[in-house]
């Protein structure tokens, strides 16, 4: 009876040193997954602060200036081109001379590609 018990208690010892050898070593795995996650994390966020610090050189107002300057005419807005809505007219409701479908609503049904073969 006695070899039965102590055959029964190394055996549950064995399987209980498998069993915890087994979870160590998953343990130091997923740490070493948080380690390198953290490193990773720790690299992005340095990136983040670069393309930061880029995205504030590209959108300082005196270079945008400049380059509106040298790439298109555009001038100053001046105080006369400000209107409000009633200073806007009102939409036709058909441009005169095409057929539009009522369906549709507003210009969406005007106009169209015409043609041989174009329905």
């Amino acid at each position: 009876m006695m070899r039965v018990v102590n055959t029964a208690a190394i055996m549950v010892t064995l399987a209980l040193a498998f069993a915890l050898y087994h979870v160590k070593y998953e343990t130091q795995d997923e740490q070493q997954k948080i380690r390198d996650l953290t490193a990773d994390l720790a690299i992005e966020q340095d990136a983040i602060q670069v393309l930061r610090a880029e995205w504030s050189l590209l959108n300082q107002p005196e270079r945008l200036e400049d380059l509106v300057k040298r790439h298109t005419e555009l001038e100053p807005l001046a105080p006369a081109q400000i209107v409000t809505m009633a200073d806007l007219p009102s939409r036709p409701k058909a441009l005169p001379g095409l057929e539009s479908d009522p369906s549709l609503g507003g210009y969406a049904g005007v106009g169209g590609m015409t043609g041989p073969g174009i329905q």
